[in-house]
């Protein structure tokens, strides 16, 4: 059954990040040329990272989820990994793990993701950015069931893999931390938002 809080959210995390986009684009915009002034060539990406760039190429994240299906709410841990820019993109690995308990049944998941994010969307010294990415992620889930008046405990796994894509925002609130709220959307799924989360990252 569909929640409709939780589209609500996934509208509030669009118009977020549409704001958050015109912002970017307006501080990313090239000034007024001047006769009189001889234009400077932009920095090279080539070049050695700036700090704000090696600050960004590695952190952890830990924060907690809204899910579609049984589980309400669901603890999560990250840690995000830096692999290269080419192109338009920004390339990362996360390792992400996940565990959700409700009545009887609990969860725990370990997912790997490969991640693309459009290096046009943000800029490493921005203190609030788009969160805009996408790309594949492989997921291995275990469901342990433990039932009153049974003396064994049931196991389950399932193992799948899921194209997905993630919009927010991040707001970084010192030099080294700051946090984020995305939402999720997945292919192949039935359910347009998926996983809304609210996370603390430490760079």
């Amino acid at each position: 059954m569909r929640r409709p809080g939780r589209f609500a959210l996934a509208l509030i995390l669009f118009l977020i990040l549409v704001c958050a986009a015109a912002v970017a684009t307006a501080q990313d915009a090239p000034e007024a040329p001047d006769s009189t002034v001889k234009a400077t060539p932009a920095p090279s990406k080539t070049g050695p990272a700036t700090e704000d760039e090696r600050l960004d190429r590695d952190r952890f994240e830990w924060g907690v989820a809204a899910v579609q299906g049984y589980f309400d709410w669901l603890g999560t841990f990250a840690y995000r990994h830096y692999v290269r820019e080419t192109g338009p993109f920004q390339q990362n690995i996360a390792i992400e793990l996940a565990g959700a308990k409700k009545d009887y049944l609990s969860e725990g998941s370990a997912s790997l993701l490969y991640l693309f994010r459009p290096l046009r969307t943000f800029h490493p010294e921005w203190r609030f950015r788009p969160l805009l990415e996408f790309g594949p992620g492989a997921h291995l889930v275990v469901q342990v069931a433990n039932i009153e008046g049974f003396a064994d405990t049931g196991f389950h796994t399932n193992a799948y893999a899921k194209i997905h894509a993630y919009a927010g925002f991040e707001t970084l609130l010192g030099r080294r931390w700051g946090i984020l709220l995305r939402g999720r959307f997945t292919t192949p799924a039935d359910r347009p938002l998926d996983y809304a989360q609210a996370a603390i990252f430490l760079r």
